[in-house]
């Protein structure tokens, strides 16, 4: 796989992200000097690119790895700098080019990641910071694959690139469950304005542990962006955030009706809490639903519901625990 230049280390990746985070996405052959072996694997996967030159170099003659500024010396016949020890010093041409991030081959990298295969179309949403790389399917099952939308972003730690980011998140209030995945790693700020409606995400934080190339989890991501928690007692159920989705053990139901959710949401937390049946009529009144409401209309034409909540004798409650087997494999 390495051979398709998409399969990086994780040090590959790691200055992968330090050049995303940078002013210009770019970084000197000095610098790279630094990460030979990562430099010279991002170079063979063509992440990265020449790009002109700057004029500063790794100190050669003093041993001590400083970068020093370059100045023109017509005598020489090139860039030199001066050392203590050595008086002027040429340095040679190659080493003053400069590399800056190969994006198509970025998007790219992140798309095959995400399943988006070649097929992704990134859309700049924010000059140099911000991009929709589109909507995929995510989950480990057939049954589990949910549609997620997926951004990315850089240099997130910027208050005011945060805010030009939320005002564009908040205009996509209708794309389905979110998450920014960033090469910025510090991200207290930007969860505090946003995590209440995407989930943000570090690229360095999706990758299987103990594995030495980068191995990408979509798992990470899938359970991030549709904040699916498993119950206290370590069952196998899940519920998203909103209550759309609920999963217990192999079988899935999904609400798209906004009383459907409530409902669901108020039994799934007094279940959680370790609560059993509920009196309906309470529950209506907790929620503020008219008196009159019964459940067979708030789920009318949902054919799964009776499976997942359970009624009698004016009560109701989660059947996590004695859910029926599924009859067939027909749509939730």
């Amino acid at each position: 796989m390495r051979s398709n230049g998409l399969r990086l280390s994780r040090k590959g990746v790691e200055l992968l992200v330090s050049i995303l985070e940078s002013p210009g996405m770019a970084i000197s052959a000095a610098a790279l000097d630094f990460h030979k072996r990562a430099g010279a694997e991002l170079l063979a996967a063509g992440a990265i690119v020449t790009d002109g030159f700057e004029a500063v170099a790794v100190s050669q003659a003093d041993h001590d790895d400083v970068v020093v500024r370059l100045d023109w010396s017509s005598e020489l016949g090139g860039y030199t700098y001066f050392s203590p020890t050595a008086g002027p010093v040429r340095v040679d041409d190659n080493s003053l080019s400069r590399f800056t991030l190969n994006r198509s081959w970025f998007f790219q990298w992140i798309g095959r990641l995400l399943g988006f295969g070649s097929s992704a179309q990134p859309m700049c949403l924010i000059r140099d910071r911000a991009w929709d790389l589109g909507d995929t399917w995510l989950g480990e099952t057939k049954r589990a694959r949910s549609r997620t939308a997926v951004y990315f972003a850089r240099q997130l730690a910027e208050p005011e690139t945060i805010m030009r980011l939320a005002t564009v998140l908040r205009l996509h209030a209708s794309r389905p469950s979110k998450v920014v995945l960033t090469t910025t790693n510090e991200l207290n700020l930007v969860r505090a304005i946003i995590g209440d409606f995407c989930a943000v995400l570090a690229i360095e934080t999706c990758a299987h542990a103990g594995i030495e190339d980068f191995e990408f989890d979509a798992g990470i991501v899938y359970s991030a962006a549709h904040r699916l928690r498993a119950s206290p007692s370590n069952s196998a159920v899940h519920a998203d955030v909103d209550f759309r989705l609920v999963r217990v053990g192999d079988r899935e139901f999904r609400f798209r009706g906004d009383k459907q959710r409530q409902v669901v949401g108020f039994l799934y937390r007094r279940w959680e809490n370790g609560k059993a049946e509920v009196g309906t009529a309470l529950m209506f009144e907790e929620l503020q639903f008219a008196t009159s409401s019964r459940l067979r209309d708030l789920f009318k034409g949902h054919p799964n519901w009776k499976d997942l909540i359970g009624q009698k004798d004016g009560a109701c409650w989660l059947r996590c625990g004695e859910l029926p087997a599924e009859p067939d494999d027909r749509a939730r």
